[in-house]
């Protein structure tokens, strides 16, 4: 039975108050809506024919894409979407935001780590980034309201000690930045709803992002919470 996700105005609220204006008309900044790359149908999404990246603002997303024969092609790494409903049955809904939707304009990205390796996101020349907008995906919601069938508690919904965290990582020249970024996309059930901004300026100048979700659902393969976050207005600078 197809399940629709209901998310609760007081919990958005936890993360998204008290957020500041953004001017995102810097061409700089990735807003996702370049013509090469934005959805040509009405809830779609923008899927590689084969490995590769694609561009938008100053920054270079890679796309991982892998045929697993009779299982059919999975697309991993950094993948455009523009669908905006939050209903989600099965683990091809997962390139939804739990907003519904882009933060501005028709078109977010969808994060999908895992099997691929490395899905850094590379700038066109070395900056501080001021931030970005990030959303969970239905894909993560739906694991944290009703379990994911597959953690070592039994796949049990989120707890009040569970948690699940977006870890941004930078480097300059091939080497680490001294500094990361730790954001909360979950504690219990209270989790990101809306699109919220995560300032990154701590890193300093870098010419690569890599990101990293963690949680405390996991067995013995490794985190069971679904590896997926929506970013929108990568590079948004404070007015």
């Amino acid at each position: 039975m197809k399940k629709q996700i209901l998310f609760v105005a007081a919990l958005a609220m936890t993360f998204a108050a008290c957020q500041p204006s953004y001017d995102v008309e810097d061409k700089t900044v990735a807003t996702f809506e370049e013509a090469a790359i934005s959805p040509a149908e009405v809830e779609s999404v923008f899927h590689l024919t084969e490995s590769g990246t694609f561009t938008s603002g100053m920054y270079s997303f890679k796309q991982e894409v892998q045929d697993w024969g009779e299982y059919g092609v999975y697309y991993f790494g950094n993948i455009v979407s523009n669908k905006t409903d939050t209903n989600f049955e099965s683990y091809l809904d997962a390139e939804k935001s739990a907003k519904g939707g882009a933060k501005g304009g028709k078109n977010f990205l969808v994060w999908a780590g895992g099997a691929m390796g490395d899905v850094s996101v590379t700038l066109s020349q070395a900056a501080v980034v001021p931030g970005m907008y990030v959303c969970n995906s239905v894909y993560a919601v739906d694991a944290i309201v009703n379990g994911d069938g597959m953690s070592n508690d039994g796949g049990k919904p989120f707890g009040e000690d569970d948690w699940f965290l977006l870890t941004v990582y930078g480097a300059l020249d091939g080497y680490p930045v001294n500094t990361t970024v730790e954001f909360y996309l979950a504690k219990g059930q209270n989790y990101v709803a809306d699109w919220t901004y995560v300032d990154l300026s701590k890193l300093g100048k870098v010419d690569q992002l890599l990101f990293e979700l963690t949680s405390t659902k996991k067995n013995s393969m490794g985190m069971t919470t679904p590896n997926y976050f929506c970013i929108d207005d990568l590079g948004a600078a404070k007015k």
